[in-house]
């Protein structure tokens, strides 16, 4: 099978009611933070997760700030973050005047490891009050952040049972998760502070940018809602705190909305991409691509095991000659320039396995034709240089 251009990882899938949505949009003059489809998106995001609530903002990263912001992440505060994400979920913490406190994750989801967490926080802090010290820093403890990795979700049982034991926020950063069914149950199941979700153009669904806020407390809710739209508290140009300008636009909801019709779609379409790779990709002996785990699949990949002999480098440009885009994914925070110096404790397994992660192409609109090229692609691969 010749390709004149490259097989993606994750490209936006905007074949259905986009194009008729934005220009109602612009015939009716609302494309700005005000108009029916916001309304709509928010409405659309409760039905299907499964939360009471859905405040819409302008990018995922809003959502992450704005959260922490609502539970009172301040300067000289410290947030736990694993150490395998996106730098968004660091940043967010960054953003509020707070640091990053980095844990390590477990080999079984790439997520935060809740064992590991709960040893952190007894070893390392002491309760004051309602809130969680760090013993060595003096620094409180105000939120944690779960991230699902690839759409990974956590155990919904140990994650709900943090929240009720520490009485910390929890914030789960699922970017890439909407669609996942934590122990078969809709997301809105997990008793947590809230979710927050990017719409980016390589999310499952999207709005070009954006992202979400999904909370079961009203009261959370309204305080996010109120601090999205500048803290306004009535026509005239009155605000009682402050605020941000983080407010989904109504072009932006109008895209999302012509998304999340195709909901089911969607979500069936990444299984099937996840389950052909688990099925017909040779990794005996090789790797695994956490088959027995509660995801989304928005984006598959291969976790090589932690001694395979193979060269990543090599692996890549074949695939790029073949015209396979397979790419390696996040560079842990210990890493990051920014985040060097944060507290952190021991990190082996994010050290380990991060360079051992392969994304595979995993768009909603791949074709059967492009993913069996790219499984018989890889199989060739793996057979003249690792079998």
């Amino acid at each position: 099978m010749a390709h004149k251009k490259t097989i993606p990882i994750c490209i936006p899938n905007i074949t259905g009611n986009e194009q008729r949505n934005l220009t109602e949009c612009i015939d009716t003059k609302f494309v700005s933070s005000v108009g029916k489809f916001v309304t709509d998106f928010e409405k659309q995001l409760e039905f299907h997760s499964g939360f009471k609530n859905a405040c819409a903002v302008n990018s995922g990263t809003s959502a992450l700030s704005l959260a922490l912001h609502n539970v009172g992440a301040s300067h000289n505060d410290l947030v736990i973050i694993p150490d395998y994400t996106f730098i968004a979920t660091a940043n967010a913490v960054a953003h509020c005047g707070a640091t990053p406190w980095i844990l390590d994750i477990s080999s079984k989801n790439l997520n935060l490891d809740l064992e590991k967490l709960r040893s952190a926080i007894d070893n390392n802090c002491e309760i004051k009050g309602q809130n969680w010290f760090h013993k060595e820093t003096g620094q409180r403890i105000a939120a944690i952040v779960p991230v699902f990795a690839l759409g990974n979700s956590c155990d919904a049982k140990e994650l709900n049972n943090i929240y009720e034991d520490y009485s910390i926020p929890v914030i789960v950063d699922a970017a890439g998760a909407l669609g996942v069914m934590p122990n078969n149950q809709k997301l809105g199941n997990l008793n947590v502070t809230c979710i927050t979700i990017s719409f980016n153009g390589n999310k499952t669904f999207t709005s070009g940018g954006g992202g979400a806020i999904l909370t079961n407390d009203s009261s959370f809710f309204n305080s996010c809602k109120h601090t999205s739209t500048t803290a306004r508290t009535g026509y005239e140009y009155t605000h009682d705190e402050i605020g941000f300008n983080h407010r989904m636009t109504n072009l932006q909801a109008a895209v999302g909305c012509a998304q999340l019709e195709r909901y089911h779609e969607f979500v069936d379409k990444k299984l099937y991409i996840h389950n052909f790779y688990q099925n017909n990709i040779f990794l005996s002996g090789v790797g695994s691509m956490h088959e027995s785990i509660d995801s989304s699949r928005w984006i598959s990949y291969i976790l090589f095991n932690k001694d395979t002999n193979i060269n990543f480098e090599n692996l890549y440009s074949y695939a790029q000659n073949k015209g396979i885009e397979l790419r390696p994914f996040w560079v842990p925070m210990h890493m990051q320039e920014p985040f060097k110096n944060c507290v952190k404790e021991d990190l082996d397994v994010s050290k380990s396995l991060f360079q051992k992660v392969c994304t595979l192409p995993s768009s909603t609109g791949i074709t059967d034709e492009e993913i069996s090229y790219t499984v018989s692609s890889i199989n060739t691969f793996l057979e003249d240089h690792v079998h």
